[in-house]
């Protein structure tokens, strides 16, 4: 098969695998928020949001120094795999006991403490299993990582339905997640054994050399997540489980969207990438054109939440109430539409060797996002998370734009806002005059609004060929 049609094929399946990954995601959601009621999911999105924290410090920047290493001519494959998994499995049992521990000190149900310590072999089994995600990535087979994830969601939905037909409470439905990620995780571990050879090393001075290289690649992942996931256990500590539950329902819908900016711009970023530095007018051209396609997705995604987004959470929901979920979802789904140009601005910091830079940038979110949620969500509780989550992935994104700016003297242009207007506009007259059931209409809708970028040629169709194909 040749190159551009292994790519093709790997973009088609990792686009209708991440479409199926999503309608599970939102399945599960659903079930969860049904049958756990704001209480019951509030508690369940501490233990998630707690111990995401945790894994994310196990991180170390690993996965992306797997990726870069093992992809280097001569390199040291089984060497370099072998003790970064070691390396990730230490560092994630070590950090995710001390989370489970710490929770302990925190006003939190005990049912809720328990199945922290239930958790810590859900985020254990994920964390491991990105060190192998890059050996993939080398060998043109992502495809089989959006398998081995459908797998694992799939194992967790049945067990989740499974335990709801059994009436069972919340630290079984940490357990669901446990045995999906452990499915997940040893798919991936057999499957990435026909590509290259590793075991498991402990070699401390392999190690030192690894955190060396991979410690500004670590830092920059932990403060994401700092200011990313903080906000849920803030509101945890100053407001009930049903606070936490009511904003973490449109939050989940947010954290499904955020798979397919990070999956267009892994299309880019290898056209960024070979372009930075080499021929700056045609990285400038690509980034311009990944900017393009995202704000006119960004445009159709937050149009179409902000008139539907009462059905799309009583669709999740059910008989339940969440009252104030589709007006938080309203507020979310612009820090979702700044996460996808975020996004795309991180990748072309990579691109351009700005990552230590950029942690200044990171570093910055957190100290905004922590400044706000602590000043906000006492007195405002999820409404005030939800604003500090807009301003701070603002705050981030454009710092992010800055440094690209600087470095490769880009400055991002609107223009492609003159032939969308009239689509953008077709779209909102669509949405404010016809009364379809509202799926028909979003899905007419999205019909209607593509056509007419294509019609008034907003549709960059020779970059989309040229990322799909690398022509």
């Amino acid at each position: 098969m040749s190159l551009s049609r292994r790519i093709f094929y790997n973009t088609l399946v990792q686009t209708l695998g991440k479409v199926l990954a999503v309608a599970i995601g939102l399945t599960t959601i659903s079930l969860l928020t049904q049958y756990l009621r704001e209480k019951g999911f509030g508690g369940y999105s501490t233990v998630i949001a707690f111990l995401s924290l945790f894994s994310v410090m196990a991180d170390l920047g690993l996965y992306l120094y797997v990726v870069r290493e093992i992809s280097r001519p001569g390199a040291d494959t089984e060497k370099i795999l072998s003790n970064s998994f070691g390396l990730r499995l230490v560092g994630a049992i070590a950090t995710l006991c001390i989370g489970a521990f710490a929770s302990l000190l925190f006003p939190y149900d005990p049912i809720v403490k328990e199945a922290m310590f239930i958790g810590i072999a859900a985020y254990v089994f994920t964390s491991v299993n990105q060190v192998f995600v890059g050996i993939f990535q080398k060998h043109l087979v992502q495809h089989l990582v959006v398998i081995t994830e459908g797998t694992g969601r799939a194992v967790n939905l049945l067990l989740v339905y499974l335990f709801i037909r059994r009436n069972l409470s919340l630290p079984y439905f940490i357990l669901a997640l446990v045995l999906g990620n452990g499915v997940n995780f040893f798919l991936t571990f057999f499957l990435a054994k026909r590509y290259e050879k590793f075991g498991i090393a402990f070699d401390l001075k392999e190690w030192k050399k690894i955190l060396y290289l991979s410690w500004p690649l670590a830092f920059s992942v932990i403060l994401n997540l700092v200011y990313f996931k903080t906000d849920t256990i803030i509101l945890s500590i100053f407001h009930s489980q049903e606070a936490v539950g009511i904003y973490s329902l449109p939050y989940k819908i947010l954290e499904t969207l955020l798979a397919f900016p990070a999956m267009f711009v892994g299309l880019v970023m290898p056209l960024l990438s070979y372009h930075a530095f080499a021929t700056w007018d045609r990285f400038r051209r690509y980034l311009q054109r990944s900017f393009d396609a995202l704000l006119l997705i960004d445009i159709l995604m937050v149009i179409t939440t902000l008139f539907f987004a009462r059905q799309i959470v009583d669709l999740l929901k059910g008989q339940q109430n969440y009252y104030d979920s589709p007006r938080l979802l309203q507020i979310l789904i612009f820090a979702a539409g700044t996460i996808f140009m975020g996004t795309l601005f991180g990748y072309a910091v990579v691109a351009i060797n700005k990552q230590k830079e950029m942690i200044k940038g990171y570093l910055l979110g957190a100290v905004v996002g922590l400044i706000l949620y602590f000043a906000l969500i006492p007195k405002f509780s999820y409404w005030g998370a939800a604003i500090g989550t807009v301003v701070t992935e603002i705050t981030v994104a454009s710092f992010a734009y800055y440094l690209v700016r600087q470095g490769s003297g880009q400055k991002i242009s609107l223009r492609i806002l003159v032939p969308a207007s009239p689509g953008i506009a077709i779209l909102l007259l669509f949405y404010w005059l016809v009364k379809l059931p509202w799926i028909p209409e979003i899905i007419l809708g999205c019909m209607i609004y593509t056509g007419a970028l294509i019609l008034f040629k907003a549709v960059p169709a020779q970059f989309i060929n040229e990322v799909i194909f690398r022509e």
